[in-house]
C-alpha cells in the first residue's frame, strides 16, 4: 500500500482540498450564509494573489 502523503498531489486534488477547507458546506445540503461566502471568497482571493506573487518572484530569481 502506498502512502498518499508522499505522492505529489494533482492540481485538481489541491484545488478540491482548498475548496473543502475554505467552504466546508460544499457538497452538503445545508443553507450557506451569503455574507460568510463572500468573506471566504475574498479571503481565498487574497491568499491566491499572494501565492501567485510569491511564485512569480521565485521564477524571476531562477533566471
Amino acid at each position: 500500500m502506498e502512502n498518499n502523503e508522499t505522492q505529489p498531489k494533482t492540481f485538481v486534488e489541491m484545488f478540491l482540498e482548498l475548496l473543502e477547507d475554505r467552504f466546508p458546506w460544499l457538497g452538503k445540503n445545508e443553507p450557506a450564509s451569503g455574507a460568510d461566502t463572500v468573506d471566504r471568497l475574498n479571503d481565498l482571493h487574497e491568499v491566491l494573489r499572494k501565492a501567485r506573487t510569491v511564485g512569480q518572484r521565485k521564477k524571476s530569481t531562477r533566471r
